[in-house]
């Protein structure tokens, strides 16, 4: 029988309460805080100690410890007044143990990127992240704790005598930790100095740090509209007299390591591995390892090195310039969002729909997305882009992205919490998912085919970034990008383009490229000019019809 909200507040009234003053519950919950939720800071701080266990490396991990242990207490203690101290030492331990799994389970770290994509995941790709081992662990190390908590009785004195207290407190934590800090100064600055990112993975002062600067962001974000660009854009007509159509394909989570067109020893793109004139680019790099920030990035003008959630936000993107410049753009959407990139285009929204086969109320497999493609693509009318964002191989559940027939590698990992799965498992589920965005690829490409008489055809294939499938103890993706591994940031791009000179295109394949190109490179495929667009960052400059060739 299920326990009724009146009876679960009785139970927890029969409860022993106990009595500490305010400075000794702060002591007490820092030191819970860096002992047990602290696991993967503790982690990278062993890994990079200079040596073993000795005077040296014990001084580093005595300082550390009390430089946690001092910001914890000095950020808790800005919220001890009478109303606030319980409040927030109980969201404080709740937020500690739910960035704890997800660091400790899948090595990530919780900052701005991250939170921005917690933000803009929906609500069925984060119940994939929260399984039974999170309600666990958030239960036992977050709940449990915040119950105690908020069953203590404070011993309280006058408002001037907590006030000294608390300035006390600080005091001896300040000069305990310079103290420690001043003895072994030398090793601990030269340690510091060559582990910058160490402070990435203190718990949960900077994912509350993060979350702070994404709602500073947030709430500075421009409410008018974004300034135009590009407004001298001009665009030509097509040599060949026919509309332009370019099918642009968003990948997710698709890493370039495990694509056999770019080398890979297992057939994971079978069916495109067949297509005479598909060029795969073998040295493309994303903007960011998350989709939230990789996608607003690649249609943006400012490139990774000036790229800003709140710049993109402020300005128009390339959906915009092309749409102005009379192309009919569509973004079909079967991921969590478009990251804005979409807002002011026609967008066909296709989550969350029933169709037998394809969608259950709560998943769509990305075939969906061609449901009426081939109505778009042969419409009389002039140059048009078609968006198509797939789900891809958005993980933790890899074996939900593809039905039943494209389970080729088995036995494959059947459970969010990969990382209780074999590492043969996680790799054969995440295979099977690249097969299937294959085939999704390939139909495409063979609608664009059938019309190819009337139109002047282009299939762009393109991730948004990479994954992590264990290596390193690392899972899923939105490690910053300095800490981020290869195989988070290097991803396939392809193309299909039967008007371009395909020597020039094949010579260019092995070029260095990035997110930073497919602004221009699609501003070039449909003959737009304007000051925005730079020739040097086009990947197909030279290779339409009455171009250069190869260069």
């Amino acid at each position: 029988m299920p326990l009724s909200s009146s009876a679960l507040a009785r139970a927890l009234a029969r409860l022993p309460r106990g009595r500490l003053g305010v400075n000794t519950l702060l002591v007490l919950v820092a030191l819970y805080l860096s002992l047990t939720q602290n696991l993967t800071l503790w982690r990278q701080v062993l890994r990079g100690l200079p040596g073993d266990l000795g005077a040296q490396e014990l001084g580093i991990l005595a300082t550390l410890f009390l430089a946690l242990n001092l910001v914890l207490v000095l950020a808790t203690a800005a919220f001890s007044a009478r109303v606030l101290v319980k409040p927030a030492l109980v969201f404080v331990l709740v937020a500690a143990a739910v960035c704890a799994h997800f660091m400790d389970n899948y090595g990530v770290i919780i900052d701005a990127a991250m939170v921005t994509n917690l933000f803009h995941t929906d609500a069925r790709e984060a119940g994939e992240l929260l399984g039974l081992s999170f309600f666990l662990r958030v239960g036992l190390f977050g709940a449990i704790p915040a119950i105690a908590v908020a069953r203590v009785e404070l011993v309280r004195g006058g408002a001037a005598g907590e006030l000294a207290r608390r300035l006390v407190l600080a005091l001896l934590v300040v000069a305990t930790f310079a103290g420690c800090a001043a003895l072994n100064y030398k090793s601990v600055a030269l340690w510091i100095r060559a582990h910058r990112d160490i402070r990435l993975y203190a718990n949960p002062t900077y994912p509350l740090y993060a979350l702070g600067r994404y709602l500073q962001v947030t709430f500075q974000a421009p409410r008018r509209p974004p300034t135009p660009i590009a407004g001298d854009a001009v665009r030509a007509p097509s040599l060949s007299g026919k509309p332009r159509v370019v099918v642009l394909v968003l990948g997710e989570a698709a890493r370039a390591e495990n694509f056999s067109l770019l080398g890979y020893g297992r057939p994971t793109n079978p069916e495109l591995s067949a297509i005479p004139g598909l060029v795969s680019f073998s040295n493309v790099w994303s903007c960011a390892t998350a989709t939230a920030e990789s996608v607003p990035c690649m249609f943006s003008r400012l490139g990774r090195a000036g790229f800003s959630r709140s710049r993109a936000l402020a300005e128009e993107n390339l959906l915009d310039v092309l749409q102005r410049t009379g192309v009919a753009v569509t973004w079909r959407e079967n991921n969590s969002d478009c990251g804005s990139v979409c807002a002011r285009v026609p967008t066909e929204d296709f989550r969350g729909r029933k169709v037998e086969g394809l969608c259950d109320g709560a998943d769509c497999h990305d075939e969906i997305l061609l449901e009426g493609l081939d109505r778009l693509v042969g419409a009389a009318g002039g140059d048009r882009i078609i968006v198509l964002h797939l789900l891809g191989s958005h993980g933790p559940s890899y074996y939900r992205r593809y039905p039943p027939a494209f389970r080729r590698f088995l036995p494959e990992c059947a459970q969010n919490d990969v990382q209780h799965c074999s590492r043969e498992a996680i790799v054969n589920a995440y295979d099977n998912s690249l097969v299937y965005s294959d085939h999704v690829v390939a139909r495409v490409i063979g609608i664009l085919q059938r019309h190819q008489s009337g139109i002047e055809p282009t299939l762009l294939y393109i991730s948004d970034h990479g994954e992590s499938l264990g290596e390193s103890g690392i899972y899923l993706h939105t490690l910053p990008y300095a800490l981020a591994p290869d195989v988070q940031k290097h991803v396939p791009l392809l193309l299909w383009a039967p008007a371009l000179n395909a020597a020039c295109v094949a010579h260019r394949r092995d070029r260095p490229a990035s997110h930073d190109n497919l602004f221009h490179t699609l501003l070039g495929l449909f003959g737009v000019s304007t000051r925005d667009y730079r020739e040097d960052t086009d990947l197909l400059r030279g290779c339409q019809p009455g171009g250069a060739g190869v260069s």
